[in-house]
């Protein structure tokens, strides 16, 4: 070896870099939620009404299974931590561990993502950080419940359709996807709206990415729908091998039937036929008992939560609700105390039974009185719109950001004015146009999530904050994103003159 002779060092592939570089994400970002979580009391696990559902699931039976109103993802977690664990309190703080390092994994990604959109590194992170503290972790975080878990998974899907506008819809892509959705609606099948949003943002994207064809994206619908299609038909067809009922779950039309019938009064509920009428008639007479009982009813419920399910209210409670919130705040107590035993009442403990005699309700009631169901339905989304954008202005982080963020603005504008008030040199800024891309793409993200998901969660359910927070997960990313682009396309740099 000659003396000008010199050992190169291998390069560095970027692949193994941006690993790298994605586990320093995680890592950092898991430090972070562990260290809010600790300081917060988000740490210790908590246990709702929905929580006995998930942890008594009966894996030992397929008949039960596919009776039971819960789909497999959630209890099978539950089940396989228990049985490596040394008792059902680790195990339980072990699901609360596993909620919050997937969520570190999502946000990471979407923080990556943003980088290589063009965003700039501290951006980057204010982003995602509002994606990271944001309401449905805040809330749910450690409750045992899916609540939290599928938030995370529907940030990793809508991560995964921005890398896809950026590098392209590769057959792999399109089944990751795909595999996420039914991912995501097996934890919590109120995800089911994934399925046209994941179609439509296929369709439908940035007009600044490479352009590609309609038989191209029309492709990408194909491959991404064929893997969600036959996992779904394909569990609904166990159900009706083993149970008799072609359909994803014997729950749904409960939480509706919630609705429909408080859209009728008595009276109107008797003149409906057959064995539709009986239980509406039931219906009628239990809402009428529970709220003259009124708290010793609820409080004989045991494990129920109290707020919001009295149902003595300034109208009669025989009559139809009187408005939006009279609708809303009955519908806890409708649901569990009213509905649910009028269906058991009128066709026995089956739940498939219930469940399909509900439906019949659900449909006759909607056929018969379809503007006052599309009036409620109008209202529900309104009612979502304002009162998760309610829930992130009082968030305990966001609210004081958002006020020192505002009277920073305020200083910020009063001592510019006297610059753009003399004579100045304007000075261009450097990559005026780097944030653009990122924010015409979180735009869409954003604002087509929040509405599809809660445009669902309307058609059967009050739109209340558990239910579409996560919907709008997006929406302080994409103010982040909007102010940051606001101070880099200033039109110039004003520069006193001497």
């Amino acid at each position: 070896m000659s003396g000008r002779d010199e050992i190169v060092p291998a390069r560095r592939s970027p692949s193994a870099a941006a690993r790298r570089t994605g586990v320093r994400g995680v890592l950092g970002w898991a430090l972070i939620l562990l260290t809010v979580c600790f300081c917060t009391g988000r740490w210790r696990p908590h246990l709702v009404s929905d929580s006995p559902s998930y942890q008594q699931y009966p894996f030992s039976s397929l008949a039960e299974m596919a009776r039971h109103t819960r789909l497999p993802a959630y209890p099978s977690l539950l089940q396989a931590v228990q049985a490596v664990s040394p008792s059902e309190a680790a195990g339980l703080q072990a699901v609360v561990l596993i909620q919050i390092l997937l969520h570190a994994v999502a946000v990471a990604m979407l923080m990556t993502e943003l980088r290589n959109w063009g965003v700039p590194r501290p951006t980057a992170i204010a982003a995602a950080a509002t994606v990271a503290i944001g309401c449905p972790f805040w809330d749910n975080v450690s409750t045992i419940a899916t609540d939290c878990l599928a938030m995370s998974v529907g940030v990793m899907i809508a991560v995964a359709v921005m890398r896809g506008w950026r590098k392209g819809f590769s057959r792999w892509l399109n089944l990751g996807i795909g595999m996420a959705v039914v991912l995501a609606i097996g934890l919590r099948p109120a995800s089911l709206f994934l399925i046209p949003w994941v179609i439509a943002m296929l369709l439908f994207r940035p007009r600044d990415r490479a352009p590609v064809s309609w038989r191209g994206r029309g492709q990408d619908v194909v491959v991404f729908g064929s893997l969600p299609l036959i996992i779904l038909l394909g569990w609904c067809a166990f159900r009706y091998h083993v149970a008799g009922d072609f359909s994803l779950l014997p729950f749904g039309h409960q939480n509706m039937a919630a609705v429909t019938t408080q859209l009728l009064d008595n009276e109107e509920l008797e003149r409906l036929l057959g064995r539709v009428g009986e239980i509406a008639s039931e219906i009628g007479e239990r809402r009428v008992v529970v709220s003259q009982s009124g708290a010793r009813s609820l409080a004989d419920a045991g494990s129920l939560p109290r707020d919001g399910l009295d149902l003595r209210v300034t109208s009669d409670p025989s009559l139809r609700a009187d408005s939006y919130m009279t609708l809303e705040n009955r519908w806890d107590a409708m649901t569990y105390l009213v509905v649910i035993p009028a269906a058991a009442q009128v066709a026995g403990d089956d739940p498939i039974a219930q469940h399909r005699l509900l439906s019949r309700l659900d449909h006759e009631i909607v056929e018969a009185y379809p503007l006052r169901y599309a009036r409620w339905w109008l209202l529900a989304v309104r009612r979502g719109i304002w009162g998760s954008f309610a829930n992130i202005l009082m968030h305990p982080i966001f609210l004081p950001v958002i006020v020192f963020a505002a009277a920073a603005a305020v200083v910020w504008s009063v001592r510019r004015r006297a610059d753009f008030a003399s004579p100045a040199e304007s000075l261009p800024v450097a990559g005026a146009r780097g944030l653009e891309p990122a924010c015409r793409a979180m735009t869409l993200i954003a604002i087509s999530f929040a509405g599809f998901g809660i445009a669902f969660i309307a058609l059967t359910s009050p739109t209340i904050g558990r239910f579409t927070d996560p919907t709008f997960v997006f929406v302080p990313c994409l103010a982040v994103l909007v102010v940051a682009s606001g101070l880099d396309n200033r039109p110039s740099i004003s520069v006193r003159t001497r």
